[in-house]
């Protein structure tokens, strides 16, 4: 879908980023009738040696943000999607609802909250529907019925049966269990029918389309099915506004120069680069809270590493998922976060992060032979955590708060014995707390409520100076969740489109 010479200078709706939020806000409103532009930054990735590549997508990052970000001097690409479809081309699609917990906050964080984050504005409740619309379009792969503790349940059966658990995942959910835990099968975002179970997903480009994506299930249907239209490798070099609303934009990219203009417009940019977007136009209104508040969730790494073979680096094996410390018990009372099985993307990465050399057949044999588990900690709204814009380049200050680290030393001490019980094994963790590049799960920059003082957009996600500008991305959330964001992104575009029509 390469950019047309000429395009409808008119539009309903213009999305600008074709992230979670706007990839699936955009293909509602194209399904309703709408007339709408897809405005996109990165190119279309389209190739497919590359796919699967370690040295191409995880050292060179070729699908990440072409820009470097300066972190406290530090000028480094992190890993964040910058090629259409936003992060979820690259993203594990680990659909899970968060826990009716996440929407009070204020009842498990009150003494590191401000009073005005004690309770989001909207309720589970109400997004209820919205999670489950957003699992439909997605067709999420999940084991109806099972239970997933602290955490909203789906009703109905998922669109999709999940992969069969791998044998190396029996036996853990086996050991799990003897230990007092609930494992469950992790709710993913992957059509099994078509799925090649490589052993990488994270972070590659997933070659058959298995993989949900905002591309290949919002997007590209909007365009071949609603007629909406997709710009690629496209910058706005204006934006036109007329009081109280915006009214257009000014465009270019390789095949030329375009003026649009729209009823509305919708920000997807993600928690870095929608503050950014809107700094860069003098949007803000006044605002000081945008591009305050920047959050990714503190991770906690567990690994095992076996005398057998694990799968691992061979096989598709990121099957399972446990929140039993989601909410810990009234011994010590603190709200933690999910822990899910994850893949190591592979030797070079190895190679690359590891503070000594190790010869490669080493790294080979520990990486087939490894189980890996990362646990969320939310990461707390802090004021000094933010992006901002300094001569002319985007500069990130971010640093987790002591209460953060402390949650993250109890969710260590509480699994890791759990790690400990894999036969034949030696478990150690480890918690990222000085990690600049995975900024896992970003949000916070531009939060919602109903307060201009204490909020950058209303309820529905508009920016409370502009009546016609929406932001629709991870930046919208004013704490971090304990699962990670991508489901609610969804969730919220559906509930805010549904408001706007």
């Amino acid at each position: 879908m390469p950019p047309s010479n000429s395009i409808p200078d008119r539009y309903d709706a213009i999305v600008i980023g074709t992230g979670a939020g706007g990839g699936m806000a955009g293909y509602k409103l194209a399904s309703m009738g709408k007339r709408i532009l897809f405005v996109e930054r990165g190119r279309l990735f389209d190739d497919t040696r590359a796919f699967q590549d370690e040295q191409a997508m995880q050292i060179e990052k070729r699908a990440s943000d072409d820009r470097q970000f300066d972190f406290g001097g530090l000028r480094e690409r992190p890993f964040i999607g910058g090629i259409a479809g936003g992060s979820t081309s690259l993203y594990g699609a680990c659909l899970m609802r968060p826990g009716p917990s996440d929407f009070t906050p204020g009842r498990y964080y009150g003494r590191y909250l401000d009073r005005s984050l004690w309770d989001w504005p909207i309720s589970p409740g109400e997004m209820a529907p919205f999670y489950t619309e957003a699992e439909n379009i997605f067709r999420v792969a999940g084991e109806s019925g099972q239970v997933t503790p602290h955490l909203m349940q789906r009703t109905t059966d998922y669109p999709a049966e999940p992969l069969p658990l791998h044998p190396t995942n029996i036996a853990l959910k086996e050991t799990f269990e003897k230990a007092g835990l609930r494992p469950f099968t992790l709710p993913l975002g992957i059509d099994p029918s078509i799925c090649d179970r490589c052993p990488t997903c994270p972070g590659y480009i997933c070659p058959t389309g298995a993989r949900a994506s905002s591309l290949n299930r919002c997007i590209v249907p909007a365009v071949d099915k609603h007629n909406a239209v997709l710009l690629t490798e496209t910058e706005i070099t204006a934006v036109k506004s007329r009081r109280r609303r915006i009214v257009g934009l000014e465009l270019k990219n390789p095949a030329g120069n375009y003026r649009v203009a729209a009823d509305l417009f919708i920000l997807s940019g993600g928690a870095i680069g929608s503050p950014a977007f809107l700094m860069q136009h003098g949007m803000t209104g006044g605002n000081d809270i945008i591009g305050r508040n920047y959050m990714f969730h503190l991770g906690v790494i567990f690994t095992a590493l076996c005398a057998h073979r694990t799968g691992a680096g061979r096989e598709f094996i990121k099957q399972l998922g446990i929140t039993d410390m989601y909410l810990s018990d009234g011994a010590a009372p603190h709200k933690l976060g999910y822990i899910q099985q994850l893949p190591i993307p592979g030797v070079l990465t190895m190679q690359e992060q590891l503070p000594i050399p190790l010869p490669g057949r080493f790294l080979d044999l520990a990486l087939t032979r490894n189980i890996t588990f990362a646990g969320a900690i939310e990461d707390l709204p802090q004021p000094s955590n933010r992006v901002a814009l300094r001569s002319g380049g985007i500069t990130i200050t971010h640093r987790y708060h002591p209460y953060d680290v402390h949650r993250a030393q109890l969710m260590k001490k509480g699994f890791l014995p759990a790690m400990r019980r894999i036969p034949s094994s030696l478990a150690f963790a480890m918690i990222a707390k000085n990690e600049k590049l995975h900024v896992a799960h970003q949000v916070g920059t531009c939060r919602f409520g109903n307060d201009p003082a204490t909020s950058a957009l209303d309820k529905n996600c508009r920016l409370h100076h502009l009546d016609n500008f929406f932001v629709l991305d991870g930046s919208f959330m004013p704490t971090s969740l304990g699962v990670a964001p991508a489901l609610t992104i969804m969730a919220n575009a559906l509930r805010v489109v549904g408001n706007i029509i």
